[in-house]
């Protein structure tokens, strides 16, 4: 298909967002994958009819899970595990990070992989690092095969709990993260856009809760999405939240956001509360 034509994002039974585009690429494998092209945003990714990414604001997204986690450690991290990340984005932020010495990556979609090597190379860290690992396998699977308290940082880029993503927002998920994460270490999440889905930080909440005895929920605000996105933070003893100890800096992210990311609307305290 050549040409530019209107496609919409459906976010709700009644709403959406409507994007001029020229569709660039478009498969079905375990997940409908799309690349369009805009004026405004650039290159940007679908999965499912969902925008994940845009070249224009994704760094904000990698940014955030992966620094804010990252800068509440008492030491720069050294081992971390990606679970899912098929794009590149967050390797990319992790490879800027001189402390780590190994990272392993779970992506259960080759063609995300692919894809996103192909249109988003540009946006990529570096798979061809001796440090990194990259396995193809179920992120669930994955843990089951790690060793106790083996990771500083677990960053969990996955979709919503729909398809192939279910298992990552399971008991028995957090269970495994909560076992292969170091005492001192910080787990990580996206939880999806409370506004417009409250039933997942409403359902999963609880799991997670249940797992590990410390969660706290984050948010930043990310255009291409229209509002603000909820990450679930979870670890093994309380940390300064608000202060970090890793003075972590990038396009977007410095210090002195940790304030506004656990800084939580009473609309999204609601949700979790009834």
């Amino acid at each position: 298909m050549t040409g530019y034509f209107w496609w919409k994002e459906k976010i709700y039974r009644d709403f959406g967002h409507a994007y001029k585009v020229e569709l660039v690429f478009e498969e079905k494998n375990l997940q409908k994958i799309q690349v369009f092209k805009n004026p405004i945003w650039g290159y940007f990714f679908v999965l499912d009819g969902i925008v994940q990414f845009t070249e224009k604001d994704e760094f904000i997204y990698h940014e955030t899970i992966t620094y804010l986690p990252a800068s509440l450690l008492e030491y720069p991290p050294e081992e971390v595990l990606i679970v899912g990340g098929g794009d590149g984005g967050v390797l990319r932020e992790l490879q800027k990070i001189s402390s780590i010495k190994r990272i392993i990556q779970f992506e259960i979609d080759t063609l995300v992989f692919e894809v996103c090597q192909k249109y988003f190379f540009k946006l990529s860290g570096d798979y061809k690092d001796p440090r990194v690992s990259f396995i193809v396998k179920d992120g669930l699977e994955g843990l089951k095969e790690c060793s106790d308290e083996e990771f500083d940082l677990i960053i969990v880029d996955c979709t919503d709990p729909v398809g192939p993503a279910k298992s990552l927002y399971t008991f028995e998920f957090y269970k495994e993260a909560q076992r292969v994460l170091k005492s001192k270490g910080v787990f990580i999440q996206q939880a999806s856009l409370p506004i417009y889905f409250p039933h997942i930080i409403k359902s999963v909440y609880p799991l997670i809760t249940s797992a590990f005895p410390i969660v706290k929920i984050a948010r930043a605000f990310v255009p291409s999405y229209g509002e603000e996105i909820a990450f679930f933070l979870a670890t093994k003893e309380s940390k300064d939240w608000l202060n970090p100890k890793q003075l972590y800096k990038g396009k977007y992210y410095n210090p002195e956001l940790n304030p506004y990311y656990f800084s939580i609307p009473n609309t999204w305290i609601n949700i979790i509360s009834k």
